[in-house]
């Protein structure tokens, strides 16, 4: 089953999947956690549910720190090497469900980057998902995984 949980930002969707692991801790997967320092939203830093390994992930271009190894960016955000090679270990590593993927975006259903291919070949598996998403893309992730009538939605206000 593809279970996608949806909201508003900050409706507490990372949260959500969190306490759903952490009630039931079998299967694995990572969470985009908000990275602040001082005080101040720098971006975002990917979590490991199982080993609860921190890696950063994006950062606002503004605030990239000197070591930074840029993979790509988009809009205001700049995404590191580091972080999608940690995400893609994590997420192949994974040998039983559920999985837990935090967020999914345009960046994999419009562009068919970042988490894409194993996204995809996650739901060929017929393995349980868990997946954040943001509500104006859901009908595109039905059409571009061919998911009408396999998915559970679940609205957080």
């Amino acid at each position: 089953m593809i279970n996608i949980i949806t909201g508003d930002i900050d409706s507490g969707k990372t949260r959500y999947l969190k306490k759903l692991y952490e009630k039931d801790p079998v299967g694995d997967g990572v969470l985009s956690l908000k990275h602040y320092e001082e005080g101040h939203f720098l971006g975002y830093d990917l979590f490991h549910l199982k080993s609860k390994e921190q890696v950063a992930f994006i950062r606002l271009k503004s605030q990239l720190p000197e070591s930074w190894n840029e993979k790509l960016e988009i809009g205001k955000y700049s995404f590191s090497c580091e972080g999608f090679d940690f995400a893609e270990k994590v997420l192949k590593n994974i040998d039983e469900g559920p999985v837990y993927i935090d967020e999914v975006g345009p960046l994999e259903i419009l562009d068919k980057k970042g988490f894409y291919e194993r996204l995809k070949e996650l739901i060929n598996q017929n393995i349980d998902l868990f997946i954040t998403i943001r509500s104006t893309l859901i009908d595109a992730l039905h059409d571009e995984f061919g998911l009408n009538g396999k998915t559970n939605i679940i609205t957080l206000k």
